[in-house]
């Protein structure tokens, strides 16, 4: 179903990494949720020490598309990624561990499962998965990276 990496990148990494994202998200139009970047956030100089270290994970792929998004748990956008192999979330600043959802859609009904998101933790799945960022009533602002690979 899924994979999950652990430690990713040390605690200075992380918190040099979160002040760009935060600096660099916004809002595009009412069909992307929440705040977030342009998709070609692995090309920027400032994402070089987070691309070094998840080489590891995505080999033999490359990342062709890579982007941050600020979410708060009140907006569902189910979707998957049909040009891509894997997909792949990291939880920079998540302090509720709200994971990813992924919807199965069985013969007469649809079942959702979730995944932790622990802080500094990579979550590998399969991009034609059917996900979303997470719903929930806690209002915390939740920050991750995502990328496809090919």
């Amino acid at each position: 179903m899924f994979k999950i990496y652990k430690n990713i990148l040390t605690k200075k990494q992380r918190q040099d990494l979160f002040k760009f994202i935060k600096k660099d998200v916004r809002k595009f139009t009412d069909e992307f949720p929440g705040l977030q970047t342009l998709n070609n956030l692995h090309l920027k100089p400032e994402l070089k020490d987070f691309v070094k270290a998840v080489k590891k994970y995505i080999k033999p792929y490359e990342i062709w598309s890579c982007w941050a998004v600020c979410s708060m748990g009140d907006e569902i956008s189910w979707h998957e990624h049909p040009n891509s192999k894997y997909s792949f979330v990291y939880y920079l600043h998540n302090p509720n561990e709200e994971g990813t959802m992924f919807r199965e859609v069985k013969k007469y009904y649809d079942c959702v499962h979730y995944s932790k998101g622990v802080e500094n933790t990579l979550l590998k799945f399969d991009s034609l998965r059917t996900h979303s960022t997470p719903n929930t009533y806690k209002k915390i602002k939740r920050y991750v990276i995502s990328f496809d690979v090919k």
